[in-house]
């Protein structure tokens, strides 16, 4: 396993930004107004309690699984991406990326092209440059499916709520000693 280039979190942030933009240009060119694409499916509070829950159901599978060799790799080589960062960086990224993601793979482009190929659209943006990383974009895929199915019940609320608990957990978790 190679390892990873130093990337800054400012690099994702901006990366991220991009995804938003386009997602924020594809939704006014949709049918119906950009706020009801991003609107929660039911009570506002309800949706965001549905996202929290699925993000702690994820999060805790993926505990249960550290010690499977594939994600046991794939950490250390996340730990490696995110060694410089600081907590604001941590929180910077899965705020921006979860949001971002969110609007333009669910809000925009799920009700275009479905819930599966957003899924698999979503896994795609998750592969990197090393095959024995293979685990990262099959995780991705099944939380894509997680996330288009919060998103179909529940609305956009759920899904962004879930994708940046998914993240903050997990960069936070990345920042702290090994095996902590």
């Amino acid at each position: 396993m190679n390892d990873p280039p130093a990337i800054r979190a400012v690099a994702l942030v901006h990366q991220e930004g991009v995804l938003a933009l386009v997602a924020v240009i594809g939704l006014s060119f949709s049918a119906g107004p950009i706020l009801d694409a991003l609107s929660p499916r039911g009570p506002l509070l309800w949706s965001l309690v549905m996202g929290a829950a699925a993000a702690a159901a994820c999060v805790g599978v993926l505990w249960l699984l550290r010690a499977v060799p594939p994600l046991e790799r794939l950490e250390r080589w996340q730990r490696g991406v995110v060694a410089d960062w600081t907590t604001a960086d941590a929180v910077s990224v899965a705020l921006i990326s979860g949001i971002a993601e969110e609007a333009l793979l669910r809000a925009f482009l799920q009700p275009v092209i479905g819930l599966a190929p957003a899924a698999v659209l979503f896994a795609i943006l998750h592969i990197v440059p090393d095959r024995e990383l293979w685990i990262w974009p099959l995780f991705a895929l099944a939380s894509g499916v997680l996330l288009g199915v919060l998103f179909e019940f529940h609305g956009f609320p759920a899904a962004a709520t879930a994708h940046v608990l998914i993240n903050l957990v997990a960069l936070l978790r990345l920042r702290l000693p090994e095996g902590e």
